[in-house]
């Protein structure tokens, strides 16, 4: 860990170009030699205990950064960041940009998605002796689903779009069972369930003993998703489906976009040790991807390099917005999101102006 911190504490910001406003004057962000300071701009941001957060506070690279730019981030880790967006308590929230219902229920906020970070992650797993080997053939089965609704929506589109099948709560194809994240992998050992929809840094125990077996391959909802409509996976062409991102309010968004850029380029700096570092992060925040023993860290660092579920840059291309439209679009039609609701306003950047990140 002391190596990669040194390193990342001799990179560099890259300035980004999306919009983010603060809610308070940003006269201070970016101050140069020629600029004089004035009041610190203080943003509240609302995330899960998240890896690449930590690095970016053990690193020094946030505490560097917040000099540089006269900002400070208030961060808090609430067990439901929605909850802590809608009642004012944050300023920009890392939460899944397909569980817009939420925001339905919440006419007066518009959000805004300003920055990509994560692609969905979930995969379809079976106990060790399951004959199944795709979704078809566990049409009547009882399958667990995390309580948040994202995964499942995400999965409903690649039942839909690979077999005619309905995925959804009520179904008369598939028999869902709603638990927490960490209980769904739990289920399958106890045979309560014939499969689940879970995440591989809730399950690295099970994967590893092979009492777990994630069907395609290991591939993800998302990767599925992008095969099928695009024929590849992945963020490399930009068909990658955008799960958790930065939103914030429209209103609150409008009013500063210099703080803006000085927030996604701060993420950007640590996406970027993410690639570089992937088993060394792994390794020193096993806590926060579930993992203990060095066969678990191992494992995770393998399997997520072939499987990435951090993108490799926050900033949203043309190309990702109109996946994410298309697959808002599809769920809409399909019934499963409201009849009324609409795809926030996301922040397009073109990667030509965004500077190459010095990394970690």
């Amino acid at each position: 860990m002391a190596a990669l911190v040194a390193s990342a504490c001799a990179g560099g910001g890259g300035a980004g170009v999306a919009n983010v406003a603060t809610g308070t004057t940003v006269a201070g962000v970016g101050a140069g030699p020629d600029r004089v300071p004035t009041e610190t701009t203080v943003i509240r941001l609302a995330l899960p205990p998240d890896p690449v957060w930590q690095w970016l506070e053990d690193s020094g690279t946030r505490a560097a950064w917040e000099r540089d730019h006269n900002i400070r981030i208030d961060v808090s880790h609430p067990f439901d960041q929605f909850a802590a967006f809608a009642g004012g308590h944050a300023d920009v929230v890392v939460i899944n940009v397909l569980d817009v219902p939420k925001f339905v229920s919440q006419p007066g906020l518009e959000p805004v998605i300003l920055g990509k970070y994560t692609t969905d992650r979930s995969i379809l797993a079976v106990p060790r002796g399951s004959q199944a080997e795709t979704l078809e053939d566990l049409v009547d089965r009882r399958i667990a689903v995390e309580s948040s609704i994202a995964s499942s929506l995400l999965w409903a589109l690649v039942a839909d779009i690979f077999y005619a099948l309905d995925f959804s709560e009520g179904s008369a194809d598939f028999d869902l069972v709603t638990v927490e994240p960490a209980s769904v992998a739990d289920l399958v050992i106890r045979g309560d369930v014939d499969a689940c929809i879970c995440t591989p840094d809730y399950s690295v125990p099970l994967l590893v003993s092979g009492r777990l077996r994630a069907l395609y391959d290991g591939m993800s909802a998302s990767q599925r998703y992008t095969i099928a409509i695009f024929g590849g996976q992945g963020f490399g062409g930009e068909s990658g489906t955008i799960a958790d991102a930065f939103v914030a309010g429209a209103a609150w968004n409008a009013a500063n976009t210099e703080a803006a850029d000085a927030l996604l380029s701060l993420w950007e700096e640590g996406l970027a040790a993410w690639r570089q570092h992937k088993g060394q992060i792994v390794a020193d925040y096993r806590h926060l991807f579930s993992v203990e023993s060095e066969v678990e860290v191992a494992w995770l660092t393998d399997y997520v390099e072939e499987h990435d579920w951090f993108v490799p840059s926050v900033y949203i291309s043309h190309q990702e917005a109109e996946t994410h439209r298309f697959a808002f679009d599809r769920l809409r039609d399909m019934g499963l999101v409201p009849e009324q609701a609409t795809v926030p306003e996301i922040n397009i950047v073109d990667p030509a102006a965004v500077p190459a990140s010095s990394g970690g």
